[in-house]
């Protein structure tokens, strides 16, 4: 009876925390649904590499594409070509000179780890990753925003935190930013994107 008053009184003096947290599941229940009727999409990207420590900046463009329970892809086509393949067990990625090709699952390093958020990131299963991540929920002017970061704060964590910008009507992933330890950021910005969805 004492937990169920203090709750109580917790809703009234605070209802922003309520609805907050309401609004955070509404979304991710919204995301998971319209996410499951999504067949393929595909469209282009551009990255924004900067080192924050030497003030530089690396822009690269290309396409990409998903296909639900088959492959998620990135071409790299300026400045130089270059393809990121995942499916549901192994990253590969395809340069000019050499294909390299690493385990999805059990790899601790940030391309493995990155690729895991992304294709949850696809699917709409999000809340997933609470397993081994924080996710912080904003609706802002811009869309809503998850953030991701680390449950543990452990040395050998390649990010600092990841950044993710769906659309307020469509949902769509619009902007990732992933803030790496080292001091690099990479921000990717989707456009473009054609969706095929399951009638």
């Amino acid at each position: 009876m004492k937990k169920l008053l203090i709750c109580i009184a917790f809703s009234v003096f605070y209802p922003g925390f309520t609805n907050a947290g309401a609004m955070q599941e509404d979304f991710y229940a919204r995301l998971a649904k319209i996410s499951s009727d999504i067949r393929s999409l595909s469209g282009t990207f551009t990255q924004i590499k900067e080192i924050q420590s030497l003030d530089v900046k690396v822009v690269s463009e290309g396409n990409f594409s998903y296909e639900k329970n088959v492959e998620m892809r990135f071409d790299y086509l300026v400045p130089r070509k270059m393809s990121i393949v995942v499916d549901e067990k192994i990253v590969k990625i395809i340069t000019e000179e050499k294909t390299s090709t690493f385990p999805l699952r059990g790899q601790k390093n940030a391309m493995a780890e990155m690729a895991q958020i992304m294709n949850l990131c696809m699917k709409g299963q999000l809340k997933e990753l609470r397993q081994t991540y924080v996710l912080e929920y904003e609706k802002t002017e811009r869309g809503h925003r998850v953030t991701i970061r680390s449950l543990k704060d452990d040395p050998s964590n390649a990010f600092d935190r990841i950044d993710l910008l769906f659309g307020l009507q469509n949902y769509g992933l619009r902007e990732l930013v992933i803030n790496e330890r080292s001091g690099y950021r990479t921000t990717y910005v989707f456009s473009d994107v054609i969706t095929d969805v399951q009638r």
